[in-house]
């Protein structure tokens, strides 16, 4: 390959590199417009500030980045390192379906509230990082609605993750407007809850333990006797496998799953009647597994 070409091909590189840094940089700046322009729609309840905007070219999503989101209620300022939006669609201005994350969200006292106590007893510092993964899903033909992801999680606390799915739902802007009591005729289908632990419930044990001058596992056994009585006195009707699942899990709090899935769609103003926890669990078919 003689030095033309060389030159030549350096000159396509040098090219092809400069149109995609133009291109990113000309889509960058119509988002913006387009995200300064939501934000505008909600400035009544939130005020949101952002230092840069980066599009993907790739299909990644768009990014904000160094956020600051202030609720107009509160005024409490929640910081936050970045905010992506993988995909989103609308029809008739409802939100049909989304897919975000929001990384880096800095809970500090005033954020955790009447918990920060809790989270300083247990060792936590001033501030918690946590992150918020979401994907939902609103189909007008079977006018259901499934939460396909909703996770929370925060560093060296857990994670959990929910899954849901509604139905019986006409998703519109009479039915936003007039919430809850519009959800009143929804149906309740399925949904699973599920907890991975970091550090959050081993604390909870060895700042209990330290607390009343035991060991781990002799606070473990406190727990699980506790649970026992409530099930022999006839205070708690838990199944024997719910009882022992739960031992499992105070035992090695590792992890655990809930499972929800009653034999036919429950209406959702059937849970206005529901008396207590084993009416919630014989209802919705509630299952526990560690």
């Amino acid at each position: 390959m003689n030095k033309k070409v060389w030159i030549g091909a350096g000159i396509g590189v040098v090219g092809v590199i400069a149109l995609v840094i133009g291109a990113k940089a000309w889509i960058s700046r119509s988002a913006a417009k387009e995200i300064d322009q939501a934000i505008a729609d909600v400035s009544d309840y939130v005020d949101v500030d952002y230092r840069k905007v980066d599009v993907s070219l790739l299909g990644r999503g768009t990014t904000l980045k160094d956020v600051v989101v202030t609720p107009v209620a509160s005024g409490d300022a929640i910081r936050v390192d970045e905010m992506t939006l993988y995909s989103y669609e609308e029809e008739n201005e409802i939100l049909t379906y989304l897919n975000m994350a929001i990384k880096g969200i800095e809970l500090d006292q005033t954020a955790l509230g009447e918990n920060a106590d809790m989270f300083s007893e247990l060792g936590y510092g001033q501030e918690i990082s946590a992150n918020i993964v979401t994907e939902y899903e609103y189909e007008a033909d079977d006018r259901t609605i499934a939460l396909k992801q909703l996770k929370f999680g925060a560093d060296e606390v857990g994670d959990m993750e929910m899954t849901l799915e509604l139905g019986n739902i006409e998703l519109n802007q009479a039915t936003i407007d007039s919430l809850p009591f519009s959800l009143f005729g929804a149906q309740f289908e399925s949904a699973k809850i599920t907890y991975e632990d970091d550090s959050f419930v081993k604390r909870l044990f060895e700042t209990t333990a330290a607390a009343e001058g035991i060991s781990v596992e002799e606070a473990k056994a406190e727990a699980i006797a506790g649970l026992e009585e409530e099930v022999a006195s006839g205070e708690n009707s838990l199944s024997p496998e719910f009882v022992e699942e739960m031992k499992d899990f105070i035992n090695d709090p590792d992890s655990f799953s809930i499972t929800f899935a009653p034999e036919a769609p429950v209406p959702l103003s059937a849970f206005i009647t529901i008396g207590g926890p084993e009416d919630l669990i014989e209802l919705l078919n509630v299952q526990f597994e560690s």
